[in-house]
């Protein structure tokens, strides 16, 4: 099994002021953890260098004056667009080498190059609008990674999986009429953007094509894990999708600053586990994780590396910081994916069998 992994230092060069959460750093020290576990070094590991998305695949997604709008106020240097958005001298450059990176773990899986690949990229862009950063956000990678799949490499339909501690509303926007793109978010609600409700499920020919799985603050393992199999698995078997792009944000671990879920380093890796199973099933293993947020540098290191090592085909999970502390209540996921199935009609539609692995059966590495 080979893994695409692709990154460039380059993305350390877009720099909002400093204290701002999305800080160079968070590459940093995910490159930091697989480094020191050796893991870029083994043979499964197929190492890309990024390309810049080209204008015409930013405006795939993007209106061009607003493409245009972010290099002219690059140039001019550090600057604020919104409430938390912001651009540095290199912003632009660095922002099109993020949207073109997953293109080039694309191209090697949809070649045959890498059966699933890793695209570790900022600034992130699961909020950015055609005409509007926000976020954090500047160009929507996975967005243009999901056109870029069905214009260049002729798929007929495409599944993301959105688990940030955020909703992606730039993604859902780019797609809510548009029924090649299956747009399936877990995300904490009410909070920042701010949508995401479940009632917004699509218009015109994409109804039905966007699931917003809206979690209250808190929601542990036991929910996602019956949400991915028992929704998001019977979603995947009625849509058959030919590729499975992920937006991996490690923000709904519970130690991180900018949310209030409760996941675990091996819940994410979990959640992998399950995704690429459901890529196997229906997509010939294809599926790319695309780096988006989580803010507690420790959380994040150890989480993407312990999804990395999963697509690698590995069961080891890094974790020196354990489950969250015990909370005085835990949802009950059966009333919250019953609501889920019938509104999304899914009666009939396969669930997915409980795995041999048990949560708590896979060993931290030595480092």
């Amino acid at each position: 099994m080979t893994t695409a992994f692709v990154y460039d230092p380059l993305f350390l060069e877009h720099r909002p002021p400093p204290a701002h959460p999305e800080s160079p750093q968070r590459l940093d020290v995910i490159v930091a953890q697989l480094e020191r576990l050796h893991w870029l070094d083994r043979p499964e590991v197929l190492r890309l260098a990024p390309r810049p998305a080209s204008i015409e695949e930013l405006a795939a997604v993007h209106t061009r004056d607003y493409i245009r709008s972010i290099e002219e106020q690059a140039e001019r240097g550090v600057r604020k667009l919104d409430t938390d958005t912001y651009l540095s001298s290199r912003s632009y450059e660095v922002a099109r080498l993020a949207a073109g990176a997953p293109l080039v773990a694309l191209d090697a899986i949809l070649e045959g190059r890498g059966e699933n690949g890793y695209a570790l990229v900022r600034p992130p862009g699961h909020h950015a609008l055609p005409a509007r950063a926000m976020g954090f956000c500047l160009f929507n990678n996975i967005a243009v990674a999901a056109r870029y799949a069905l214009d260049h490499h002729n798929l007929k339909r495409v599944m993301i999986v959105d688990y940030d501690v955020h909703h992606g509303n730039g993604t859902q926007e780019v797609f809510y009429e548009d029924p090649r793109v299956l747009y399936v978010s877990t995300h904490q609600f009410p909070w920042y953007p701010g949508s995401g409700s479940s009632d917004e499920m699509g218009a015109g020919a994409g109804l039905g094509t966007t699931v917003n799985i809206p979690l209250p603050a808190g929601t542990d393992w036991p929910v996602f894990d019956a949400v991915i199999r028992q929704v998001m698995a019977p979603l995947a078997d009625r849509f058959q999708p030919e590729l499975l792009l992920v937006s991996a944000g490690f923000d709904a671990h519970w130690r991180d600053p900018l949310g209030e879920l409760r996941l675990a380093n091996i819940d994410f890796a979990m959640i992998t586990r399950l995704l690429k199973q459901i890529a196997q099933d229906y997509c010939n293993g294809r599926i790319l994780l695309v780096q988006e947020g989580g803010y507690d540098l420790d959380a994040l290191a150890q989480s993407a590396a312990s999804c990395f090592n999963v697509l690698l085909g590995g069961n080891e999970v890094v974790d020196t910081l354990g489950d969250a502390p015990p909370a005085p209540s835990r949802w009950n996921p059966d009333p919250i994916v019953e609501a889920l199935r019938d509104l999304h009609h899914l009666v009939g539609y396969r669930r997915r069998p409980q795995p041999p692995q048990v949560r708590k059966g896979w060993q931290a590495p030595e480092q």
